[in-house]
């Protein structure tokens, strides 16, 4: 179900303006702008969210948490592509977030009756995979947008690649050519990381 923009004056329309003429009118705190771009993309976006989540409800809120967050930097807004991409990501972004939350419910509801192996390791042990863990999420963090968000989408949501690669309109190739990235990327970071890791571990021996 599609919400209504609250306190927009219909009365004039920008139903026939360019992409670029609304994102100059929204910067100008126009809210007939916003009507505008919500109207034309709203469906959209949606769809995108709905694929990617499995709930109807999520991702209505997802596309309302994208439309709130460009009214709200609409003065700053700096889009380098087309609108179109923009909100596509944007709206990508908030899915993998969703996601992303209910991975750590799921996982929390597990931890009720398994326990962490990390529970059962020595304490410098146990401080070593906690740093481990802390430094893959902070690599994954730094990926590219669309390169995160197949990985994500991989690792976390187990999706194969032909599964990823639909719901996000990609090709299968292009999907393994993210996560050979993503993966590339992580090694090198972990190997950067690994003197750091020893001089903690010997700093802790002391």
């Amino acid at each position: 179900m599609r919400y209504k923009l609250e306190g927009v004056d219909a009365d004039y329309n920008y139903t026939n303006y360019h992409d670029d003429e609304l994102v100059v009118l929204l910067r100008q705190s126009k809210q007939q702008a916003l009507a505008a771009i919500y109207n034309r993309y709203w469906d959209k976006l949606f769809v995108t969210s709905a694929n990617l989540l499995g709930s109807a409800e999520e991702a209505e809120e997802c596309v309302q948490n994208v439309f709130v967050g460009l009214w709200n930097r609409r003065e700053t807004l700096q889009i380098n592509h087309t609108l179109n991409t923009y909100l596509s990501v944007a709206v990508k972004y908030q899915s993998l977030s969703a996601m992303a939350r209910n991975h750590r419910r799921r996982e929390a509801a597990r931890g009720e009756q398994w326990t962490d192996p990390v529970e059962l390791l020595s304490p410098e042990s146990a401080f070593m995979a906690k740093e481990l863990r802390q430094r893959i999420e902070q690599s994954i963090n730094r990926l590219p947008p669309q390169c995160q968000l197949v990985f994500r989408m991989s690792r976390e949501q187990d999706m194969s690649v032909k599964a990823v690669a639909e719901a996000l309109n990609l090709s299968e190739n292009t999907v393994k050519m993210h996560l050979k990235n993503a993966n590339k990327k992580l090694r090198d970071d972990l190997l950067a990381f690994l003197p750091v890791m020893l001089a903690l571990m010997v700093e802790r021996n002391l």
